[in-house]
């Protein structure tokens, strides 16, 4: 589940804040409530998002991330979840047996071998922000931790301009319910646990990220080149990568 932050942009990532881990519910008691916690100035329509904001097994506010490159960059790799994971596996290794399929519009299956099965849908989406609902199934610590969730992932992001340096922000959050009752409660008291697998993994994906839109934002062209010699990169990727950065349109952007 925690996959879905592969789409977040990142540059050198400080220490992660954990929320309180309470149950929300006290504070979020209707959807209504929930759907103003977040303040998002968007309705999330999804049911089944709103339950998962309003009653969260751990909620997690990763701190405000910056990173050199413009909104077109952003936007092209978070609209496009299977050939972001296909570029970010070739910078950085590690990721590897990561995988980001299409399944339909907005609809992707991400598996980690050995680690996380699931599926991503885009519920919403605006100007500045893109709202994500993942369901999967979890292991670690050789599968002595195992478990279903459901998690909504918000990123929140904004172009930034300094003079002539243009910078990307973005304050992402998640929402993670683990549905079955005995999990619930013992990852509220394996909390510190919890949180070291997770704060692992999103610094691993954090990293890959990192590699992947500085190649894209500092030599475009000779990353397009690189991807040509890529099989598992499809033709129409490529096609679309050249329209997005490298064609006489895009330079004039």
């Amino acid at each position: 589940m925690v996959v879905g932050l592969l789409v977040v942009p990142c540059t050198p990532y400080p220490a992660l804040r954990a929320l309180p881990l309470t149950d929300l519910s006290a504070a979020l008691t209707s959807p209504v409530e929930a759907e103003a916690a977040v303040d998002i100035g968007l309705t999330i329509e999804d049911p089944e998002a709103r339950e998962i904001i309003a009653k969260p097994t751990l909620r997690r506010q990763i701190p405000r991330i910056r990173f050199l490159g413009d909104r077109r960059t952003y936007e092209f790799l978070v609209s496009h979840p299977p050939l972001a994971t296909q570029l970010a596996r070739r910078l950085y290794p590690p990721l590897e047996r990561y995988t980001v399929t299409q399944v339909e519009e907005g609809i992707y299956a991400i598996e980690d071998r050995g680690a996380l099965r699931g599926d991503a849908r885009l519920i919403a989406t605006t100007g500045d922000q893109r709202i994500y609902r993942f369901q999967g199934e979890f292991r670690s610590l050789a599968n002595l931790l195992r478990f279903t969730g459901r998690m909504v992932l918000i990123l929140h992001y904004r172009e930034v301009r300094e003079g002539s340096r243009t910078s990307m922000e973005s304050d992402p959050e998640f929402y993670l319910r683990i549905d079955h009752l005995f999990f619930h409660v013992m990852t509220k008291l394996l909390s510190p646990l919890i949180t070291s697998l997770i704060d692992r993994r999103v610094n691993m994906i954090v990293e890959a990220t990192s590699k992947l839109f500085d190649q894209v934002h500092t030599d475009p062209d000779g990353f397009y080149r690189q991807m040509r010699t890529w099989p598992e990169v499809q033709p129409a990727d490529l096609e679309a990568f050249r329209q997005a950065f490298l064609s006489k349109e895009a330079a004039a952007r």
